[in-house]
Formats: structure tokens, sequence, C-alpha cells
């Protein structure tokens, strides 16, 4: 965890000639490592704030779930570990974790194939959506706009949104990429847009209006548009390992690629 020290102090960058060098990289302050030396390397597959309790951050190794409860004080920063458990089911292993912005105990992972949601004041399981995808689960997001609405991504090449209050099949499943899907997220403004990133080397943004908060059921026919592919982005020479939206622009977005490479 890391501090990004005075930067409401700091004096704007002025816009860059094409002569000049970006400026010097500022360094941050670095407060404390979570679950230092409890982990393998590589075991860590993710780490999500409770997007509504700012306090709180949940790791996801690749056998444990851990709840992290942080406190700052004058001289230091601490996190104190608040809960742990094993995912569901015998040797499953966790590839995917989002809080859910909607309740502030509910934590979803992707577990192996199946998606599972868990309450966070005792751990155990909420709800399970079996067989979610093929292969593993690799991304996780939630609808900002809508309860009980997740979006989900898999390496079999397939992105599905789920209604969580019916998980026996998707609300929408699509094939996006020809290879491992890395990440799939919602837009925070128009919830019917999504993006989507492959190991293909592809973004995708796609368009599922049946499953946003606001439907296009009661568009006239001629004027509803469908479902589906919106536009490819063939920006990247290798896999994508990311994309995402920006905060303040509903049409901006930012992908970075395994080589390092960063589009805008």
């Amino acid at each position: 965890l890391y501090r990004m020290d005075r930067l409401a102090d700091r004096p704007s960058v002025p816009e860059l000639a094409p002569h000049q060098s970006t400026p010097a990289a500022v360094p941050m302050t670095q407060l404390l490592h979570l679950g230092e030396g409890a982990s393998r390397h590589g075991d860590m597959r993710a780490i999500a704030w409770n997007a509504v309790l700012p306090e709180q951050v949940a790791t996801a190794e690749r056998r444990t779930v851990r709840l992290w409860q942080l406190s700052h004080g004058a001289a230091a920063s601490s996190a104190a570990e608040v809960g742990a458990a094993a995912p569901p089911g015998a040797g499953a292993e966790c590839g995917a974790c989002k809080w859910d912005p909607h309740h502030a105990h509910s934590l979803a992972l992707g577990v192996d194939h199946d998606i599972v949601t868990l309450d966070a004041r005792t751990m155990k399981e909420a709800v399970a959506v079996g067989a979610a995808h093929e292969q593993r689960v690799a991304s996780l997001d939630y609808n900002p706009n809508r309860p009980n609405a997740v979006l989900s991504a898999g390496d079999d090449y397939h992105v599905r949104w789920w209604d969580l209050r019916k998980p026996s099949a998707p609300l929408l499943a699509l094939r996006a990429h020809s290879h491992w899907v890395t990440s799939a997220t919602f837009n925070r403004f128009h919830d019917q847009l999504a993006l989507s990133t492959g190991t293909d080397g592809a973004v995708k943004l796609w368009r599922a209006g049946a499953a946003s908060s606001a439907p296009t059921a009661d568009e006239a026919a001629d004027e509803a548009e469908e479902d589906g592919l919106v536009e490819a982005f063939e920006t990247h020479d290798t896999t994508v390992v990311g994309a995402v939206w920006s905060a303040a622009d509903a049409w901006d977005f930012c992908s970075l690629s395994i080589d390092g490479k960063v589009a805008i």
C-alpha cells in the first residue's frame, strides 16, 4: 500500500511539446505490505478495495481469501487480518475478486469455473453460479448502477452478463475473443457498454442493453440498437492484460498490453 504524498499541492504539469522529455516520476511512500511472507511467489491472484467501506481490502490468493482492515495513525499505517476462508470446493483456486458496490459485505470470487459470492461478515458462501464458464473465470465486474448484475470473463473466450438472483443462465453470453479473455468491465456512466481484453491482442467494445440499468425495451423497435460488438480496437500487437474506463469522461478508456504499451 502506497500513499501519493501532497498531490493537491503539486503544480499541474503543462502539456509537453514533442521534443520535451517526460517529467521525472515522483516517488510514492510505501505504507505497508499486505500479507508479507505469508504467500509463495505467484499465489496472489487479485486485490480489491471495498466499494462501500473504504478501509477494508480483500486479497485473493490461490487457495485463500483474506480480509484486511486498514488503520492510519500519525506515525504509521497498519493492516489487521479480520477474516480468512478457503474458496468453496475441494482443491478450488481463486482467479478473480470484486467487491459489490451495492452491498458492503458482499464479495464476488471467480473460483475455477464458478462465480461465488461470500458474506464478508461470516466468510460463508451466499450465491453460487456453477459452471459460469467452461474454463477459468479470469475477471469479474459489478454493474455500478444495477444491483445483482455481474459481468464475467473467462479462459473459454467468452464474456457473460449475469443476474445473481437468477444464476441458472446468463442474461447474455458472447464469444468475445479468439483466445483467453483477460478482463471485462462496465462503463460507469453508460452501463449498457462494456470493454473486454484478450490474449489475442484485441480490445473490444460491447453493447448489452438488455442487461443494463436502462434496457431498450421501451424504445421504438426501429431506434433500438442491437446487442453485440460495437467496435474492435487492434492497437496492440500482443496480449492485452486489462482496460479501464476513465472516472471523469464516459468516452475515454486506457488499455495495457503485456509488452508495456499503453493506449488511451
